[in-house]
């Protein structure tokens, strides 16, 4: 997993490229870290460039999106297509992390 950061519109935009499992829970450290020190109160990660999420990626967004609230954020995600899409519909994800 690779991810790029910009800030626009008032929010801060974090996108996410490759593949979000267990194998990328350091790499996604650096993702928490910008969640948390955002300067603006909404956050949105981007997994449009996400080709596959395992069950441990949903949990390290689930991570974000705690240490998004313990920092009064907001977390969202967008862009999610095809297998990713479906994993994210059948773990309920948009249940406790809104939609972009």
């Amino acid at each position: 997993m690779k991810f790029t950061a910009s800030d626009q519109a008032g929010q801060t935009s974090i996108s996410l490229s490759g593949n979000l499992t267990f194998d990328d829970h350091e790499t996604f450290k650096g993702v928490v870290k910008l969640v948390e020190e955002s300067r603006y109160g909404s956050v949105v990660i981007d997994l449009s460039r996400v080709q596959m999420i395992d069950s441990a990626g949903i949990g390290m967004l689930l991570l974000a999106n705690d240490r998004a609230r313990a920092a009064a954020k907001t977390l969202r995600i967008g862009g999610a297509a095809g297998s990713v899409q479906k994993v994210i519909e059948v773990s309920r994800l948009h249940d406790l992390i809104p939609a972009a």
